[in-house]
């Protein structure tokens, strides 16, 4: 290239280069490819204004006119003057004044700034400089200059500026044990130690001379190679990382990174939503927050049980459950807890409707069990005492009344198990061993009891096993007994019982002649509010049978009987009594 000639002691501001273009461009890319952090940002920032810096100097260096050098020199001013403040804003995006890394920052820079590159290029000689020359040094050519006042009140405002950034890393990590001590002492060391030297060169107190030109900008960049080592060996690059950082701060749950004494060292925003505290959390004790909480949070095991606590929020008090977790080294010492904290008003809350309800469901279970049903018992019992009082012409009448309150009572029996049914389901009742044959029995002497016109047998023995049920199992057979003669159109309703056991299943057949169930009736006929051929029930004794035999662990099914009426089958699980 005319007018620049390359000098072999350049090759280490060479190197230096080379290292300042590689981590831009990584960090350029970084930026391109993933989210746009601030602290990623300013990092970019920083590694290309020292790039530039270190670039001019490069030219400078091998410039053999004094036009080409000194226009170099000038240029490289457009780094060296943007290193401090760009210093700055990598601390600040390093903690809690991340806020104050903003377009609006960035104003006020390039409005501080502007003055210097304009003074840089006024003529005939700028007004930062006196008295700029080309001299000699060894193999190469430097500009040398005296310092103008104004020239060295910039250049001792900007390595203040420098001195606030990195003071304020210092301090983040101090206070904030998330941070890494070992990442901020690479981070401090790297860029105070070469800012040191140049205001060491910059007012003559080193013990040997070099031109700064070479000088600054290679210790820069040296730096900034620690710089970059920082921020990959402690992940400001890594995606996993970000992905935590931007997870934790946008869940709906608070977050909470308390330390062994029970100060709170990292909190994300919705943790001081759901705690209804408006100044940081950072740096408060867990017990100001949570009271007595801290002692049993904090323990030696590596978990505690989750636990529920209330806040008041002006007029609402909102209930909060929260969760913590120990986090250990390798050697199994404890550095801190992480809480999760979790809303939980709504569910607290839709659980006491439901506990209401429940109970409502019990006060209606209690009053079909004794009131209505001994109520139409007794209507039952007097119209059976008035058949001997009553003529031909009332026979018919009290005929249909005695049907209708003994049809009523088995209503509230099946309403009755039906109510059981949910509240079982609630209270999670165990099942146990419950012996079929009994069962069946005792089912069928009621039933021939209700029903004295009815013909009803048993085919073959009963097994005398265990089925794995609870109490209601009786509800099933008594439903589907009923069902049997109550929507059978026969003058003679005629049912017949069997029951056979494989394969740890017992299978129970019951049958019919009456009108028969059509096949596209065979899968609906279980669902709830379904009624039955020609019925005017409820619908609900055949679908509280497919609940409590699907509870079971069991299947129901309809079959067609030979050579009229339907098959009600239901399969149930064995009892393992060994």
């Amino acid at each position: 290239m005319d007018g620049f000639q390359f000098h072999l002691p350049l090759i280490l501001i060479v190197l230096a280069t080379s290292v300042g273009v590689l981590t831009t461009v990584y960090a350029a890319y970084y930026l391109n490819r993933y989210e746009r952090t601030k602290q990623v940002v300013t990092f970019t920032v920083l590694a290309t204004t020292i790039t530039i810096w270190t670039f001019f100097a490069l030219l400078q260096l091998t410039a053999t006119t004094y036009g080409q050098s000194y226009w170099a020199y000038k240029m490289l001013h457009f780094g060296s003057f943007t290193t401090a403040p760009a210093v700055l804003l990598y601390g600040l995006s390093m903690g809690n004044a991340r806020r104050w890394v903003n377009w609006k920052t960035t104003a006020v820079i390039v409005l501080l700034l502007s003055p210097v590159f304009v003074l840089l290029f006024t003529d005939p000689t700028p007004a930062l400089f006196e008295n700029p020359q080309l001299i000699s040094f060894g193999a190469f050519s430097v500009i040398d200059h005296g310092n103008s006042l104004l020239y060295i009140s910039y250049l001792s405002a900007f390595y203040i500026i420098a001195t606030i950034g990195l003071s304020y890393i210092v301090y983040q990590t101090w206070s904030d044990q998330s941070l890494s001590p070992s990442q901020t002492a690479i981070l401090v060391s790297a860029i105070f130690a070469p800012m040191l030297l140049s205001v060491a060169h910059t007012f003559s107190l080193l013990p040997f001379e070099t031109p700064g030109t070479i000088l600054t900008p290679t210790s820069f960049s040296v730096g900034m190679a620690g710089v970059g080592y920082a921020a990959f060996r402690y992940e400001t690059f890594d995606t996993k990382a970000l992905a935590r950082s931007r997870t934790i701060e946008n869940m709906r749950e608070g977050y909470l990174l308390v330390d062994t004494t029970g100060r709170i060292i990292d909190a994300n925003q919705s943790a001081r939503s759901l705690l209804g505290v408006e100044s940081p959390l950072t740096g408060m004790q867990l017990s100001d927050l949570i009271p007595t909480r801290d002692g049993q949070v904090l323990g030696e095991v590596e978990t505690t049980p989750s636990f529920e606590t209330q806040v008041e929020m002006g007029t609402e008090t909102r209930t909060l459950e929260i969760s913590s977790s120990n986090f250990t080294t390798q050697t199994d010492q404890t550095l801190g807890t992480l809480l999760v904290i979790q809303d939980i008003t709504t569910r607290k809350q839709a659980q006491q409707q439901l506990e209401e309800q429940r109970n409502n469901l019990e006060l209606l279970n209690q009053v079909l069990r004794h009131d209505i049903r001994n109520d139409l018992q007794v209507v039952a019992g007097y119209g059976d005492l008035l058949t001997d009082y009553v003529d031909e012409d009332g026979a018919e009448y009290l005929t249909t009344l005695r049907e209708s309150a003994n049809h009523s009572v088995e209503l509230t029996k099946t309403a009755r198990d039906m109510a059981d049914v949910m509240l079982s389901r609630e209270d999670a009742q165990p099942q146990g061993q419950v012996n079929l044959r009994n069962t069946l029995e005792q089912e069928l002497e009621k039933i021939e009891s209700e029903y004295p016109d009815a013909h009803i047998v048993v085919e073959g023995a009963l097994p005398a096993v265990q089925i794995q049920a609870n109490q209601m199992l009786d509800s099933v057979f008594r439903n589907l007994l009923s069902n049997a003669v109550q929507h059978n159109d026969k003058e003679v309703p005629e049912v017949s019982v069997s029951a056979t056991t494989h394969d740890m299943r017992a299978v129970v057949r019951i049958a019919d002649n009456g009108p028969g169930v059509p096949d596209s009736q065979k899968q609906e006929i279980f669902g709830e509010g379904e009624k039955g051929l020609d019925s005017s029930g409820t619908g609900l004794g055949l679908y509280l049978v497919q609940e409590l035999v699907t509870h079971y662990g069991g299947e129901v099914w309809v079959e067609d009987n030979n050579p009229e009426g339907a098959v009600f089958a239901v399969e149930l699980p064995l009892a393992n009594t060994s």
